[in-house]
């Protein structure tokens, strides 16, 4: 009889094992990786500081959460000329996601050495909601980037010397990373601040990026498509091609430029 109950526990005990381990297994693969990176397109600050309290993404019609520990604060214009940083990773349900949230805590821009507080709307520190469509797989690891653009987000009211408030309003796209390709030139002439701007077809200006000291530059972060690169300082000598291509995955190198 002894035997016989020994047999049974041990049998019971088996199973439970074969249980837990078979749903910590399902656990895992019905689970992928999300990477949510934040790059931005340069702006004419000292320093651009943000503090984003949540970062969620939105599945079935709930929020699950991509950064689960403290608040973390980005100088934005630490971060442009194809340079980025891991704002958010979690392992996350398998599943169909429509949106990513972002709660800002607060924010503050230097100028002239001076720091100002900027002006969050209620929206934005409720959370700041982007659409796009993604697939997280089981298993696998899909990245979004987050392009800040620090010169279009911040109004300032009052008069040009004399400005009574700096709001912010943000401004950003949110893209695959996977989908995106670049573009990059060294300029031979770069003593006087040039820019460089990827321009679509539509006319519209989706990134910029402040030529480095050593005349290098990268227009990070394109959607594939055709662009036109124009480059110019502030002598106004520029430089312009058009119908760049970019396609996923692959940068597209210029050579050496001349500002002329």
């Amino acid at each position: 009889m002894k035997g016989f109950l020994h047999l049974l526990l041990s049998g019971m005990l088996s199973i439970f094992v074969l249980i837990g381990c078979s749903s910590n297994t399902d656990s895992v693969e019905s689970s992928g990786t999300l990477n949510i990176y934040l790059t931005d397109a340069p702006a004419d600050y000292e320093s651009v500081t943000i503090t984003f309290s949540e970062i969620s993404a939105h599945i079935d019609g709930q929020w699950i959460s991509i950064r689960n520990e403290e608040p973390i604060t980005v100088d934005l214009l630490q971060w442009n000329n194809g340079k980025s940083i891991i704002i958010g990773t979690a392992e996350i349900p398998e599943g169909h996601y429509t949106q990513i949230r972002l709660k800002i805590e607060e924010a503050s821009v230097t100028i002239d050495g001076i720091t100002h507080s900027l002006f969050v709307p209620s929206g934005a520190q409720s959370g700041l909601k982007l659409l796009i469509n993604f697939e997280i797989v089981a298993g696998s690891t899909y990245e979004l980037v987050l392009d800040f653009d620090a010169y279009r987000s911040i109004v300032v009211t009052g008069p040009p010397h004399g400005p009574n408030k700096y709001i912010l309003k943000p401004t950003l796209r949110v893209i695959p990373r996977a989908m995106t390709g670049s573009i990059s030139g060294t300029i031979a002439n770069p003593e006087h601040r040039p820019v460089a701007y990827a321009i679509t077809t539509a006319n519209d200006t989706i990134t910029t990026s402040f030529v480095e000291q050593d005349g290098y530059f990268m227009l990070a972060y394109l959607p594939e498509g055709f662009y036109r690169v124009a480059i110019e300082d502030t002598l106004k000598r520029q430089f312009a091609k058009d119908s760049v291509q970019v396609v996923a995955g692959k940068n597209v190198g210029l050579g050496r430029i001349t500002l002329e």
